[in-house]
């Protein structure tokens, strides 16, 4: 019985030991210059990295990295040790343990404002009204009737490998994976055959019909161009394309009478499918000559067109497609950093071997086991308790310029109880009910209606900020206090002495 009271006593004693140590460790004055000598550096390397590139940028690499939370979570260990080690605390500790109190008020705030606030956007066009706020993170939502499962996609800046992520192993009984990533992408619109895949786009698809789509090559005109042109009959934006001074266009309806004055003055050129599977083409010159042809069934693709315009101006059929639909496909886009980087697109693989790409924003359809499975690709949003109804926006610009030096949006708040009509501009956000609408952007449209784009934030953790803030303040400001005081009744003792 004695060996054993030993050596519980003895274990007591080197844990007792050990836990001492780790208390001094993280009370030392190297740890605490350690660790803010890191987050200085820390932060300097953010700020570059923003400067540089853009900010989820610089949130990625650091702002949200696990080292830079196990650097301030470092911080406020050793800022509550040091304080503990004053114990007993006096009546001259107060500065100190205000101070100290001020530090770890301050990071616990960050901290419920980076677990619980929400920083988004909301995009309202003149005379409509919008409440769905979209957060920076996105998630694929998979629906099977009234199933919904949502998924986490994480951002990752350009250059950054994606691990990929598997519907299987998130719960979901579908054999598909998410196996790229473009943090920034371009879409490109190509044209197939319409054959029912395993997965169709539900906003890819454009025509249900497969209509004509024909690709040409424009070489020449006056200044030496080289273009590659889609036309599509599935879509009004696809009908009718302008290629420089020139316009061509595709249509069963097109003909020689639609052709008429009103087209005098500029170069035109129509294709006609026929049902023969034939291609007729009428070509006006901006002096209103016009030259008419035809491609035959089987021989379409490689045809040129000699359309008499000026510059020797000629059209390479590259492609046909009888009965065509559009099928959207993302690239790396060519702004890869900053505010006018485009968003980001994933693409799909399933177990069919079928794949496809979803920008932000895109749904589709997929087809398992003859169940349909709606997925798509969205930001993550939240409903704000009122709604914003964008009355007019201003904007005004520097003097004899089209630059933009202030702009501003009149609006009208709906919560269900009323109506609050307030004007938000640059310097001038509107709080209400916990939320704060910043102006933040716009996008133009000539002619109107303009959409201007709000920044909604909600900070949790604001008043523990400010309260944190205060206490450093004050702290610092007593023990500046405290220590010219004492300097004065030590330099007044001193003089007394010597008289």
């Amino acid at each position: 019985m004695k060996n054993k009271s030993s050596d519980i006593k003895s274990g007591q004693n080197y844990f007792n030991t050990l836990a001492r140590k780790l208390f001094w460790t993280f009370s030392s004055l190297k740890l605490a210059v350690l660790v803010i000598f890191s987050l200085a550096c820390s932060l300097a390397t953010a700020t570059v990295l923003e400067s540089i590139y853009d900010t989820p940028t610089a949130q990625y690499w650091v702002y949200r990295s696990w080292w830079f939370h196990l650097l301030l979570g470092l911080l406020g260990v050793n800022i509550f040790c040091v304080a503990m080690s004053r114990l007993p605390w006096k009546k001259r500790h107060i500065p100190f343990l205000l101070a100290h109190l001020g530090i770890l008020t301050l990071l616990g705030g960050s901290l419920l404002t980076e677990r619980v606030g929400i920083d988004g956007s909301l995009r309202v066009t003149e005379g409509e009204t919008a409440s769905v706020v979209d957060l920076d993170s996105a998630s694929l939502i998979v629906s099977e009737g009234s199933r919904i499962k949502s998924i986490p996609i994480p951002w990752i800046p350009p250059g950054i490998q994606f691990q990929g992520i598997d519907a299987a192993k998130n719960g979901l009984p579908y054999d598909f994976k998410v196996d790229r990533f473009l943090s920034h992408a371009d879409p490109v619109i190509s044209f197939v055959p319409s054959v029912a895949p395993a997965i169709v786009p539900n906003d890819a698809s454009h025509g249900s019909n497969g209509n004509s789509a024909i690709r040409v090559r424009m070489v020449g005109g006056p200044m030496g161009i080289s273009e590659d042109i889609w036309l599509w009959e599935g879509a009004p934006g696809w009908k009718s394309i302008q290629a420089g001074p020139a316009r061509l266009n595709i249509g069963s309806a097109i003909g020689v009478e639609n052709i008429g004055s009103k087209e005098v003055g500029r170069p035109v050129l129509s294709f006609i499918p026929e049902n023969d599977g034939s291609v007729g083409y009428i070509a006006q010159s901006s002096a209103g000559k016009k030259v008419q042809g035809r491609l035959r069934k089987g021989s379409i693709v490689g045809q040129v067109i000699h359309p008499g315009w000026r510059g020797n101006v000629t059209l390479t059929v590259t492609d046909w497609v009888p009965r065509a639909v559009a099928v959207t496909t993302y690239k790396p886009a060519r702004v890869q950093y900053g505010s006018q980087a485009p968003t980001s697109a994933i693409h799909l693989v399933a177990s069919q071997s079928s794949e496809m790409w979803l920008g932000l924003g895109d749904r589709a359809v997929l087809s398992f086991n003859d169940q349909e499975v709606e997925i798509g690709y969205f930001p993550k949003r939240l409903m704000l308790p009122f709604s914003v109804r964008l009355e007019r926006f201003t904007v005004d610009h520097d003097q004899g310029t089209f630059n933009p030096a202030a702009y501003s949006s009149r609006v009208s708040v709906l919560d269900g109880k009323g109506q609050k009509d307030v004007n938000i501009s640059m310097n001038e956000p509107l709080e209400f009910k916990g939320y704060t609408v910043y102006q933040a952007s716009y996008e133009d449209a000539d002619p109107r209606p303009i959409t201007s784009i709000f920044a909604i934030n909600q900070d949790p953790g604001r008043r523990w900020k400010y309260l944190g803030s205060f206490l450093i303040v004050l702290g610092s400001v007593l023990l500046f206090t405290k220590k010219l005081s004492g300097h004065k009744r030590q330099a007044t003792k001193e003089l007394s002495i010597a008289i």
